[in-house]
């Protein structure tokens, strides 16, 4: 729960001094850390069975970073990190960042004009790929990058692409290397991190050395057992994961291979995963693979669900399933990390956050009424780079980050999160949350996944709430059956006026969240 100030109408998280030094630069918090326990297995390669000591990682690290410096790279540059898993990310990623350089990741699987999009913004001085999508990356900085960038491969070089090899080979001072105070951590950035991209093209979001420092995902578990996810870099959760490893000792398990059921249940059995956390859209995935009725789970004792919303019902039915694992949604967004805690009880705060609810005024309300969640840190992210008029707009007069997103809290405390404010029906004068009704029809027997979205009337006068479906593999669903039950259920401006269409798979983007506004486009141009 949170603590609530009626007189400002805000509610905060505990507040509490940092157990790391945010003062401090984050190259020289890891090697420091890495440096006690050099024995330590802090990451595990599921793909190879590799297991990589706190001493080995450190290794890397200083070398890349010896030879990035030796190369000339300095303070302020920029790196793009385009890549998987594999176990030279994370020593790559730390590398830049104890050098000053800022690190901008995105998702292997973006096509070149995704990847250009970004590189418009970053023109990165070094950039980092895969050896699966190294073609792609190389036409998107010919196409984006003014002045050519190296490139690295996380395998063997090829083209015009080098090996990220040649950075790991030995290097002089590598044993008396010391990191580099780079000056002020609040203002320094450590990474640009994506916008959801859920509603036009993604920002890059600036987040400094001490708001990283600062995160407190999984940090209650000083030394437990490995974390997993299928995370990328890409992912907030993938850059959070990547640094809880490191600065709460803990191993963390990594694969390249793409999200499936099978192999979710096969590494957490195999190395006994503590801490899990998949997006709500692997849920069905995972609740309809032959195993979930028998498979066991023992390890496991946190499983996070975040990245877009989350129905109670799906959250239900896991802890049901896995009576023992403390199943929870978690609420974030790019430029803060974790609202809500993972280490709470759901819809607890983070610590040193405060958040005020506001109508679309601007008036602050109180428990139990609905309106936009705004957010204050007490590191707030730096800016949206290179775009100073959306970093204005972003926050209020008051200082708080506008979320775009609909919440409320309870009486007892707990912050609920409704729906992105431009993904709201308007029907005749009337608002339709698509939550409300997709978590009618999750009920449905046969609906695997659900987006419920407003398409526009002929006249463009109002829109029309339309239910986009994936069944579950055998089912025969009839869109009668949906219409009828929803329109059973609810008032009338609700009803599903726009029908029901049933598709193969949603779209989503790269980190597992439905793109409605291409759910829209499915429907108004016929291509279901």
């Amino acid at each position: 729960m949170s603590r609530y100030d009626s007189a400002n109408k805000t509610w905060s998280g505990q507040v509490e001094p940092n157990i790391l030094n945010p003062e401090a630069n984050i190259g020289q918090v890891v090697l420091n850390l890495l440096s006690r326990t050099p024995d330590k297995i802090i990451q595990i390669n599921a793909d190879s069975g590799y297991e990589m000591t706190c001493a080995e990682m450190k290794r890397r690290i200083v070398r890349v970073a010896l030879h990035l410096k030796n190369l000339g790279y300095l303070i302020g540059d920029l790196a793009t990190l385009a890549c998987s898993n594999t176990e030279n990310l994370v020593p790559v990623y730390f590398a830049c960042v104890t050098l000053g350089i800022a690190v901008n990741p995105l998702a292997p699987v973006f096509k070149r004009d995704d990847l250009a999009h970004m590189m418009r913004l970053t023109q990165s001085k070094v950039v980092f790929c895969d050896e699966a999508n190294r073609v792609e990356v190389e036409e998107a900085v010919k196409e984006a990058i003014r002045i050519r960038p190296r490139i690295y491969v996380m395998g063997n070089g090829r083209g015009a692409a080098l090996s990220v090899d040649e950075l790991l080979t030995p290097v002089e001072g590598e044993e008396c290397f010391f990191p580099p105070y780079l000056g002020d951590s609040k203002k320094l950035t450590a990474t640009v991190l994506c916008s959801s991209g859920t509603t036009g093209l993604p920002k890059g979001v600036c987040l400094s050395h001490a708001h990283l420092i600062s995160g407190e995902l999984f940090s209650d578990a000083l030394n437990a057992g490995p974390l997993f996810n299928f995370s990328p870099l890409f992912w907030m959760t993938g850059v959070f994961a990547a640094h809880n490893s490191v600065l709460y000792t803990r191993s963390r398990v990594i694969t390249t291979k793409p999200f499936s059921a099978e192999t979710f249940f096969s590494i957490i059995q195999q190395y006994q995963a503590e801490d899990i956390f998949t997006p709500p859209s692997a849920i069905a995935a995972i609740q309809s693979h032959p195993s979930y009725r028998t498979v066991q789970l023992g390890s496991v004792k946190r499983w996070l669900i975040g990245g877009s919303t989350v129905a109670p019902e799906i959250i239900s039915s896991l802890r049901e399933r896995f009576m023992t694992i403390d199943v929870k949604p978690i609420y974030g967004c790019s430029e803060f990390g974790c609202v809500t805690s993972p280490m709470l009880p759901a819809g607890s705060l983070a610590k040193n956050l405060t958040v005020k609810i506001i109508d679309e005024n601007g008036r602050k309300l109180g428990p139990n009424e609905k309106g936009e969640i705004c957010l204050q840190y007490q590191y707030k992210f730096l800016k949206y780079l290179n775009n100073e008029e959306m970093t204005i707009k972003a926050f209020d007069d008051e200082g708080f980050y506008k979320t775009g997103d609909i919440g409320y809290f309870d009486s007892e405390g707990f912050l609920h999160v409704v729906d992105r404010i431009k993904d709201i029906i308007k029907y005749m004068n009337f608002q339709i949350s698509p939550s409300d009704l997709e978590d009618i029809i999750l009920k449905i027997p046969g609906v695997g996944q659900v987006c419920v979205a407003g398409i526009p009337t002929k006249d463009q006068s109002s829109e029309l709430a339309t239910a986009v479906i994936v069944k579950q593999p055998g089912s025969s669903l009839s869109a009668k059956e949906v219409v009828d039950t929803v329109n059973d259920q609810v008032s009338d401006y609700k009803k599903l006026r726009g029908g029901v269409f049933f598709v193969d798979q949603l779209p989503m983007t790269p980190a597992g969240k439905v793109l409605r506004r291409s759910v829209k486009d499915m429907i108004v141009l016929g291509k279901y």
